[in-house]
């Protein structure tokens, strides 16, 4: 499977409204949206990276180990960040309240994410 039709598949968890897999280099390797959502995710590229390196050493510094996934919360809606192989990928919800479902949901498709990443 393309990572696209991966990426269009996650999607498919009740309560995001967009993913991307994004490259060590910050640039968007590929994405998915709802069509009713208008986000600029090439924009984003750069800042999922540096968040992530940002994360990162806060880990290091607390001594907490590998960042697995980071969550920043919006008025709009959580945004998800994780480490994937040698990318990262980026994941916005439409609320706080599906956060739980689409967590649980999303680790399901890492292990395939880091796959297609690789290739």
């Amino acid at each position: 499977m393309d990572i696209r039709s991966l990426l269009e598949e996650v999607l498919t968890i009740k309560g995001l409204t967009s993913v991307a897999l994004v490259s060590e280099d910050g640039f968007v390797i590929e994405s998915a949206t709802a069509p009713s959502v208008t986000v600029d995710l090439e924009f984003l590229g750069g800042v999922v990276t540096s968040s992530l390196a940002a994360s990162q050493a806060l880990a290091e510094f607390f001594g907490k180990g590998e960042v697995s996934q980071v969550m920043v919360e919006f008025e709009e809606g959580p945004v998800l960040l994780a480490p994937v192989g040698g990318a990262s990928l980026l994941a916005t919800l439409d609320s706080a309240q599906n956060l739980g479902r689409v967590r649980f949901q999303l680790k399901k498709y890492l292990p395939r994410l880091s796959e297609a990443a690789k290739s």
